[in-house]
């Protein structure tokens, strides 16, 4: 079975990530991570169970 890590990535890689969209009914919250020194910017993806957010499944910071 593939991690749900796993699909936020392959999802990235093939551009089919659409937050606006309910992603194989997840809900997508996407942050922009910005530093101001030492670290390279990037984005957090947190993956929820639905839109009230009751479960959070997964974190991918990239």
């Amino acid at each position: 079975m593939i991690s749900l890590e796993n699909k936020v990535l392959k999802a990235l890689k093939t551009n089919k990530l659409n937050p606006e969209i309910n992603w194989y009914n997840y809900f997508i919250c996407v942050t922009e991570l910005v530093w101001s020194r030492n670290k390279h910017d990037g984005y957090k993806i947190d993956v929820f169970t639905d839109n009230s957010k009751r479960e959070h499944l997964a974190s991918v910071k990239i």
